[in-house]
Parts: C-alpha cells; structure tokens; sequence
C-alpha cells in the first residue's frame, strides 16, 4: 500500500500564524487556526485510542507512530514534512494499529492493542543509520475467555522494570516484566468494571499507579504498587472519587518534577451547564483533590481530555469540542494555571479542519515536554488525516 505524505508549505504555514490572531470565535473571542493535515493514512481516527501517547522528541528527531489498514506507522518530522519510516513499517505490518509508546533512551517499547490481544514491540534506534530498527516482538499472555480489549497503556518503574495495564472482560488486569520482553501472566486488580470502562498505568516516584474508571459504582480508583515488591502485591483500592456520575472512560495523566501527579477525566454526568471534566491532583503522599472544570453547553460538548507540562513550567489541557450547533468539530487549547489557590483554566487557542466530519482524539508525549524542544500535539479526523501543532507557538 503506497502511503500519501502531505506537506504544508512553510511560508504559508507561518502567513497563517502571523494571522491567526486577527481571527477570534465570536462566542469565546479565542484566537482560531485551521489546519492542514501532515499525513494522510487509509485508517480513520489514527491517533486514537483512550489514553495512549504515540508521539515522542529526544535527540533523534521528532516521532509519531499512528494507526494504518495494515498495522502501525513510524513517521519522523523531515525538512519537508512528516515521512514514513518504511524499514520499521513493514516490519510492523499486519501487527495491531493501536499503539502506546514509552521510551527508554535509544529504546522504544510499545504495547499493541488489538480485540483480544496485547503485543510489545522493542524498537531501537541505530546512530549509524540514523533510524529505528526492529529488535523484538512479544505477545503478552491472554486468558483463553476473553471478550474484549478496549486499550492499553506501558510504563517503567524505578527499577527499570516494564507494566502494562489494560482492561478485560469487566476487569483491570496488569503485566510485568523484568526486561521487557518476558511477560507474566496478568494479574487482576479489580473485577466489577463496566464493559466500557478503561484504565492507566503511570510511574511514579518509587511507586506504579494504576488508575481506572468504574461507571458502575461511579468511581475514579486507584491502586498502587511499590517498586521492588513482589509482582503481584499491591496495595488496597484507593478510591480517588465516588458518586454524582464522575466515572467516564476518559483518563490521561501527567507526573511532575516534584512526584505530583495531575489526572484529566470526563464524568458522566452530562447535565447543561455542569462540568464535563475533573482535574485531580495526586500529591507525593497520594492524597487526591478533584477540580470539576469545563461545562457541558448549549454551543459546546468537550470530550476526550489530556494533559501535559512543560518541566518546571507552563501546564497545558487539550480536548476535543463538538459544537452542538452545527456539529462541527475543533480542538481546545487551555493553559491550566494556578492563581490565589485557585486552578484557572484559559482557553488560548481553537485548532479547527476544514472537513466537515469528526475529528479530535487528541495526543501528545508520555514524558513532559522540555523547554527547548517542540511541544507537539496530534489529533485526527474520521478520513484518515493526522494534524500537528506546535504549543511553541502560544509562548
């Protein structure tokens, strides 16, 4: 299959930023862009799914891997635009679209999700090359009666010792690994979810959260797991939130330089003029806040939240908006600020498509952006068009 790259002249590309701000929504006066796709693949939602990080900035360039017909693409930022990494993408073929990234140095690890299977794929770049190269492919034990995988996430503990988290058949169940490439069993961390709740695997300092949703008893929970112990000890549920339908399967996290922990989710409570989403803080003694934010209105509908920071730095909050208006769709750019002990949040920038269809499943990098690097988000329509946006530019 011959893949269709796109480019976006430069010129062109900052005549539209010199202009963007003369352009404002007449509801919010938010400074609007549109967008031009950076590649096109013959998949739609490329970027999704819920909560996985695919795009990735060390040294080496700057990453995405996203979702195809025949199996996941590398694509690396170019002088003239995003390009496929062809060597690694037909070693990748036929292998599942869905894909979370954590990297580990000149090493990336990625979980694969498919309906009922979960695959982790070693990737290692090679400096005389200049690129990515194939180096293992496991696929993770799965119980024989399994219904249904919705998706997954991978992370790494203190002592360079891999997780992956997923959820299955009303379950959250987490793998281990010493080395990432020999796979435990999963092991249950909770058994009565609902079939469309999901969940998250975050390292934090000295310790694995696993955070998931549980619209059945509408609950945010939580259980950690200390590094160094036993694989399958872990600690009891931690309830982060219950009650008043704050449960949705909307879950994306960011760690700080501190050990804090910021968690972005969508409730269920879709009520006009009730807030949508929750920001929870998770302080280095694992105490919780939940701040409410983002209401449901007549024009807008948010959905699908994530959150990332600049270390040491500016807090950003990206979200997808339907207008229930016109049933157009954009991307929501916020900085999350505090101010007097209070969370603002601000909208800065509007990110819009000239399709008319949906798009949105907006994601960025599993680690903090750094100040001297490109601050990269991505989103996707229906059609198979994958977008890119600098937060570079809003500083």
């Amino acid at each position: 299959m011959k893949l269709k790259k796109i480019t976006f002249p430069l010129l062109s590309f900052f005549c539209l930023l010199l202009s963007v701000f003369d352009t404002y929504s007449q509801t919010t006066k938010t400074p609007e862009l549109y967008l031009e796709p950076i590649f096109k693949v013959n998949y739609g939602d490329a970027t999704a799914d819920k909560p996985q990080s695919k795009s990735w900035t060390n040294k080496h360039g700057q990453w995405l891997l996203v979702g195809d017909e025949d199996g996941p693409k590398l694509l690396k930022k170019d002088i003239s635009g995003w390009a496929s990494q062809t060597s690694i993408n037909q070693a990748l073929q036929a292998l599942p679209s869905r894909a979370d990234v954590l990297i580990k140095g000149d090493e990336a690890h990625i979980v694969l999700v498919d309906d009922c299977a979960l695959t982790v794929v070693q990737l290692t770049y090679t400096h005389d090359l200049k690129q990515y190269e194939h180096q293992s492919k496991v696929n993770l034990p799965i119980p024989e009666k399994c219904n249904t995988i919705e998706t997954a996430t991978i992370t790494l503990d203190s002592k360079n010792e891999f997780w992956v988290c997923a959820d299955m058949n009303e379950s959250i169940m987490v793998w281990h690994s010493v080395n990432g490439k020999d796979w435990s069993k999963p092991f249950v961390l909770a058994a009565d979810i609902n079939k469309d709740d999901i969940s998250l695997v975050v390292g934090l300092k000295n310790q694995i959260s696993v955070i998931w949703s549980n619209q059945n008893t509408a609950s945010i929970v939580e259980r950690i797991h200390y590094d160094g112990d036993a694989p399958q000890q872990w600690s009891a549920p931690v309830i982060v939130q219950q009650g008043d339908n704050n449960a949705d399967d909307h879950l994306n996290a960011t760690v700080f330089e501190n050990g804090e922990m910021a968690l972005v989710t969508k409730n269920s409570v879709d009520k006009m003029n009730a807030p949508q989403f929750v920001l929870r803080l998770r302080n280095v003694e694992g105490k919780w806040t939940n701040i409410p934010y983002e209401n449901l209105t007549k024009q807008r509908s948010p959905s699908r939240p994530i959150i990332n920071h600049i270390v040491s730095g500016k807090i950003f909050e990206i979200h997808s908006v339907r207008n229930r208006e016109n049933n157009q769709y954009f991307i929501s750019v916020n900085e999350i600020v505090k101010k007097n002990n209070e969370w603002q949040f601000k909208e800065l920038m509007q990110l819009k498509t000239k399709i008319k269809g949906k798009n949105g499943d907006v994601t960025s990098s599993k680690a903090s952006f750094l100040p001297h690097q490109a601050k990269l988000i991505f989103f996707s329509d229906d059609l198979g068009n994958v977008y890119s946006f600098d937060l570079d530019t809003l500083l």
